[in-house]
């Protein structure tokens, strides 16, 4: 039976994968060599990590190499990060509905993921493509060991420039996926969990603007003022006319005048009556 390349490991950046590499390489850990079957595929759990080749012009003359890899689960679209593309598990219509119906599903909780790195390797039989391929789930990920962990691929040196990135080779920036140097800031970027993105609310086509005039008084008197009907010219070019509401001025009568105007109008209007005159 097939087994894992390593298992109970996690990929932490594209140095961790060239290491993994390099450790084929040397035959120090072991290669997959044709299509996983039914019963190794039911073993991938979190923490496998199987590295492949991929099938060259004359594989029918050497038998070596795998077509395109194949492990029975159902993924969705795959997203970049650093060089690797991560595709995670669609959920199967177990997970989505139960005995009673629909059940709650956390993504986060209960789906794999796969981890995928592609490098070009030249070997004795000329450059070949060769392919990590590491499972995991976002809950799993801490537990899991590291390359630090592990003596033999801890104190391992992988020659610069050996496993060259094939996003690299479709220009891409090289720079990204084969750095000179493998500093602590690149070599131990830990993965980041993917939350779907919620769907935001549309703001409204339209927001009411505040009018100026309500719930303002006026500046002379205490009495509350209500927007009138605008004249003809525009709120800019003239102030709109505001009408006090009949109850208030009810309730609110006006001052008395001076008694010296008050009889000159009484006067007035007494002899514009008598005398029945137009202008009065």
């Amino acid at each position: 039976m097939q087994r894992a390349t390593i298992t109970g490991i996690r990929i932490r950046s594209p140095a961790d994968a060239r290491v993994i590499f390099h450790s084929v390489y040397l035959k120090i850990l072991p290669m997959v060599t044709r299509r996983l079957d039914t019963e190794e595929r039911s073993l991938i759990t979190s923490g496998s990590v199987y590295v492949w080749e991929e099938r060259g012009p004359h594989a029918e003359l050497t038998g070596v190499g795998i077509e395109r890899w194949t492990d029975g689960i159902r993924w969705g679209p795959s997203r970049v990060r650093e060089g690797f593309l991560f595709y995670h598990e669609k959920p199967s219509s177990q997970q989505l509905y139960g005995d009673n119906g629909p059940s709650p599903y956390d993504p986060s909780r209960s789906v794999l993921i796969k981890q995928t790195y592609t490098v070009f390797v030249d070997t004795p039989r000329g450059q070949r493509k060769w392919h990590l391929i590491a499972y995991f789930t976002e809950d799993t990920v801490e537990r899991l060991r590291s390359i630090d962990d592990v003596p033999q691929l801890a104190s391992l040196t992988v020659p610069h420039g050996r496993y060259k990135s094939a996003r690299s080779a479709k220009g891409r920036p090289d720079h990204i996926f084969n750095p000179d140097s493998e500093g602590p800031a690149f070599s131990r970027l830990e993965y980041v969990p993917y939350a779907p993105r919620l769907p935001q609310p549309s703001p409204p086509a339209s927001s009411p603007q505040p009018d100026p005039w309500s719930g303002k008084r006026s500046r002379e008197s205490s009495m509350p003022l209500r927007p009138g009907p605008a004249s003809n010219a525009s709120s800019e070019d003239s102030p709109r006319e505001c009408l006090v509401p009949l109850s208030y001025l009810q309730d609110h009568p006006p001052p008395r005048r001076d008694p010296a105007d008050e009889k000159v109008l009484m006067l007035l209007t007494s002899r514009c009556f008598n005398d029945r005159r137009p202008y009065c």
